[in-house]
């Protein structure tokens, strides 16, 4: 198991005389919101949301004696207890990883030689997201993409565009929205009277109102719209673009496009 700060330092367990002997992530917590009616049967479904969860890690100790043993408590207690979040990776599915706290206070049982424990996470995230973005150059490295798993070697893994239709793929399994999740569209072009780019998959569209000349930059950094770096949100038509799973069907209009980039994360239930 990897232990990845929000900086980028990584820690791997086995550094720490740590074996992972197994962990349990658990299904989404549903959560339902109901109403009840007189003299109707049952109750009547409002919404449902997903809640958090917990994923628990049973871990493996291996002291020399007594004494290493204390210095690897200390050492254990300064790996996994801190106040702010971070990833955690699991060696066998490398290309993702999970923003965790600690859930709740450990325990190491003192022993010359080895124990087991438990170490509880709480996802602050309750998805899963790929290690790289769709921004990183797609070679065969395990610890970024799980071929043969979400991904195919074959697969069409283009996500900047120069037509002004084209297909943009969500392979995790859940849709992207801009509000809850990190994305970035970066556009380049010439357009006098602005752009329009619509999903046709989910009918969405979007509408940046002012010129743009070859020159410019428009960014798209979830709910905020940047001209050149500057913040414009209120030159558009106040929406935004979600990306369901699989095939999105994409349509620039209004001018000339030179380039257009989507950077995501996949992400997993």
């Amino acid at each position: 198991m990897i232990i990845e700060l929000l900086n980028g330092a990584t820690y791997d367990i086995a550094d720490y005389s740590l074996k992972r002997l197994y962990h349990r992530i658990p299904s989404l917590e549903i959560e339902h919101t109901t109403a009840s009616v007189e003299g109707r049967d049952g109750d009547i479904f409002l919404g449902t949301r997903f809640s958090g969860r917990t994923i628990s890690v049973e871990l493996l100790y291996m002291a020399r004696d007594i004494y290493d043993y204390y210095l690897l408590r200390d050492e254990l207690n300064g790996l996994f207890a801190r106040k702010e979040a971070f990833y955690i990776i699991f060696k066998r599915e490398p290309y993702k990883r999970w923003k965790v706290r600690l859930a709740q206070q450990f325990e190491t049982e003192p022993s010359p030689s080895m124990r087991s424990f438990t170490v509880n996470f709480i996802c602050e995230s309750i998805y899963a997201e790929s290690v790289a973005t769709t921004a990183d150059s797609k070679e065969w490295d395990i610890d970024k993409w799980g071929w043969n798993n979400t991904l195919n070697w074959e697969d069409d893994f283009a996500y900047s565009f120069s037509n002004s239709s084209f297909v943009v793929k969500n392979l995790g399994n859940v849709p992207i929205d801009p509000r809850e999740h990190e994305i970035e569209i970066i556009v380049k072009g010439d357009f006098p009277n602005g752009l329009t780019i619509t999903n046709q998959t989910t009918g969405e569209v979007y509408q940046y109102n002012n010129p743009l000349s070859s020159t410019d930059v428009l960014k798209i950094s979830g709910i905020r719209t940047f001209f050149n770096e500057i913040s414009s949100f209120k030159n558009t038509n106040k929406k935004l673009l979600t990306l369901t799973t699989g095939n999105n069907a994409i349509t620039v209009e209004g001018g000339t496009l030179t380039s257009i980039a989507f950077v995501f994360r996949f992400l997993y239930k």
